[in-house]
């Protein structure tokens, strides 16, 4: 068991040291620390608690859909982000706002994501909340079905 131990520190320590070297990297790669980053880091983790809770309120928490949106869409959002970032920074794209576009579309996302987890969980919430948030909603639809088409 000792071993084990020894092993699980090991490894936790390796990631901590890998987070604080490549901290910088990241940070320069999503565009900076602003209010738009902080807003959607924020609304990620609300999301992430908010899914959780609902999860265990409905008996999945366990469920492997529910860990794949947060292993697997969740870093993607920043790898969208840091995309459009490095985007926007080349000489071509520079005038488009593709950062602040995504970033706005991912805020919206989580919190529709966010307002449904607390009607499942039973929260109230006022009505303009859902109305803002469905029209924002069937706008982000509408152009997601724009562009494939």
């Amino acid at each position: 068991m000792g071993k084990i131990k020894d092993l699980l520190d090991n490894l936790l320590e390796c990631i901590q040291s890998l987070l604080f070297w490549l901290s910088p990297g990241i940070v320069f790669a999503l565009g900076g620390i602003d209010g738009d980053i902080t807003c959607l880091f924020y609304l990620t983790i609300i999301d992430c608690l908010s899914g959780i809770l609902k999860g265990i309120k409905e008996g999945h928490v366990f469920s492997k859909s529910m860990y794949r949106g947060f292993i697997v869409r969740k870093p993607a959002i920043y790898l969208a982000v840091a995309t459009m970032t490095q985007l926007e920074r080349t000489t071509f794209m520079g005038e488009v706002p593709l950062r602040a576009s995504i970033i706005i579309g991912c805020i919206i996302m989580e919190s529709i994501s966010i307002t449904e987890n607390l009607k499942q969980l039973g929260v109230w919430l006022p009505r303009i909340v859902d109305d803002v948030l469905a029209v924002k909603r069937k706008t982000l639809d509408k152009e997601k079905s724009e562009k494939e088409d």
